[in-house]
């Protein structure tokens, strides 16, 4: 790192010469062993923030993190508040304070037997558009309630849980930024298990009430309302099953877990320092508002 002066201004930039936005900041960032969490773990740590990396493996923590002496990994289940807690008393612990929230972890569905079952209904409906026969899938009738409960405690309550247990480490700080992630599919309707559509469409109402509540302490509530992003948890289907996805947008690729981390910088940083209670969506214009 090396430091330049413009008129009052003092930036601080990376060995290419590029100012780090991050600077000096301390970030808990969840769903850290993998996709979008990670690639935002390693981007922010690149622009300068100490990163608490929550996730509920070690072992994927200890594998991807090795190589960032700036990520501090902590296995943490989400859904147990408990866990949660001492998370952030960690983090209060060794720095008083915080600077970023970003609430990245969340699932499609609660188990593999789940996620096999809604494999097993897409691709019969692409069967069935691709013969040009009509198809109506069933969900709400066969989601037995521990499933619904599952997704719910994860996606919903985690990501409660972590936002309540930020707020005093945020407002030490003197204020901060926390991004929630929602899904493309909490703001439009397409058929698929209840339960992921009305989590996130929750973790939408989370993000406006909050923002609301904690801009007079110069808090920034913010979401991202992803579609399509090159993670395994959207090819681990097929290719026929991104092509299906990638039909509903006008972009027709899917975005990198590295875009998305870019956008989270922004969020974070100064540059977005007028955003709050938004929910930004990258997807390829699947939705357009």
């Amino acid at each position: 790192m090396m430091w330049i002066t413009f008129m009052d201004h003092t930036a601080v930039v990376g060995a290419k010469g590029v100012p780090v936005q991050l600077q000096d900041k301390i970030a808990v960032i969840t769903g850290a062993g993998s996709g979008m969490g990670l690639a935002a773990v390693r981007t922010f740590v690149a622009e300068g923030a100490t990163v608490y990396a929550l996730d509920i493996s070690q072992a994927a923590l200890d594998r991807e993190l090795a190589d960032l002496p700036g990520a501090t990994g902590i296995a943490v289940d989400i859904a147990d508040s408990a866990a949660v807690n001492a998370a952030f008393k960690r983090v209060a612990d060794e720095h008083g304070r915080l600077d970023v929230l970003i609430n990245a972890a969340g699932v499609n569905t609660p188990h593999r037997q789940a996620t096999e079952w809604l494999d097993g209904i897409n691709h019969r409906m692409l069967d069935a558009m691709k013969a040009g026969e009509p198809f109506t899938p069933e969900f709400i009738t066969e989601i037995p309630d521990e499933d619904f409960d599952r997704v719910m405690r994860i996606n919903v309550y985690g990501t409660f849980y972590c936002l309540r247990a930020a707020v005093p480490l945020l407002k030490a700080a003197g204020g901060g930024a926390v991004v929630n992630f929602a899904s493309v599919a909490g703001l439009v309707g397409l058929p698929m298990p209840t339960y992921y559509p009305a989590s996130k469409a929750a973790v939408v109402g989370m993000t406006r009430t909050t923002a609301g509540e904690l801009a007079p302490f110069g808090i920034r509530v913010n979401a991202l309302a992803p579609a399509g992003i090159n993670t395994q948890l959207m090819t681990q289907s097929g290719e026929d099953h991104v092509q299906a996805l990638l039909a509903l947008q006008p972009l027709k690729r899917l975005a990198e877990p590295e875009e998305i981390a870019g956008t989270l910088v922004f969020l974070a940083s100064d540059a977005g320092a007028h955003y709050t209670g938004q929910v930004l969506s990258p997807s390829g214009g699947a939705l357009m508002s």
